[in-house]
């Protein structure tokens, strides 16, 4: 019988937006599995790699929504790590705009951080596994991309982008034994939505819609990572695994 634990000793990887939320489970756990880990995020976080323990590699403090910021991202890790195998793309911008109020400023910086930067490091970090014959690309998408929200229709929008970027990587480069899989998280109790949940209604109504009857927690998200990263799951391929209590339903 197959050992389905995940044993990621030796493999080294980078999660983007990694300071809070859903990317710190995802690199706590990948660390606890065993693996080397290089978080990143917009200001230093000394709380956040003290916790992290030996599996901690480096972390560097920078904007993906500004010019070579993601070339940068991946230049450091893989200076620190000597490679990358496994590349979590968690970092986002979620800017609330509906289509009568949108900015071009806001719409801009969208388009950098969860469409330009998830993209230039894909480019980055692809052709090395590529070449060493195995790594792990998983992408954080949302509810949205199947529930769109009227207030984020450009963060809906480049989340599905994001996620077609992933489909078509898994259709075309996984013979060479990368995958690539894509996360759907529902209504996530994380620092993001902390003020929008501290009100009692609509902390109600949202649980209301939530068949599971509870918010999930960061770690929801982060045992089905490590999961996809170990070499029981190989075989999944391009998948969009909704982490939603079954709210997309």
């Amino acid at each position: 019988m197959t050992n389905t634990a995940a044993n990621l000793r030796g493999k080294r990887a980078l999660i983007t937006g990694s300071t809070q939320g859903i990317g710190r489970a995802i690199a706590h756990a990948l660390s606890s599995a065993g693996a080397k880990i290089f978080l990143h995020g917009l200001a230093p976080a000394p709380a956040v790699e003290a916790e992290m323990g030996a599996g901690f590699a480096g972390f560097l403090a920078n904007d993906l929504g500004q010019a070579g910021a993601a070339d940068a991202l991946f230049d450091a890790a893989r200076r620190a790590m000597g490679g990358i195998d496994i590349l979590i793309l968690c970092a986002s911008a979620e800017i609330r705009q509906t289509h009568a109020t949108l900015t071009d400023d806001a719409t801009q910086t969208q388009l950098d951080v969860n469409i330009a930067a998830s993209l230039r490091l894909l480019t980055l970090a692809v052709p090395p596994m590529e070449a060493q014959g195995w790594g792990r690309v998983i992408a954080i998408g949302s509810v949205q991309e199947i529930h769109p929200n009227p207030d984020a229709i450009i963060y809906t929008a480049t989340k599905a982008a994001q996620t077609s970027m992933m489909r078509t990587l898994a259709r075309h480069a996984a013979r060479t034994g990368v995958t690539f899989n894509t996360l759907r998280p529902g209504a996530i109790e994380t620092e993001r939505n902390a003020a929008k949940l501290a009100d009692p209604d609509f902390r109600a109504n949202i649980i209301a819609r939530i068949p599971a009857g509870r918010l999930g927690q960061p770690d929801d998200c982060a045992g089905i990572a490590v999961a996809l990263c170990g070499d029981a799951c190989g075989y999944i391929n391009g998948a969009e695994i909704p982490v939603d209590g079954g709210l997309g339903l």
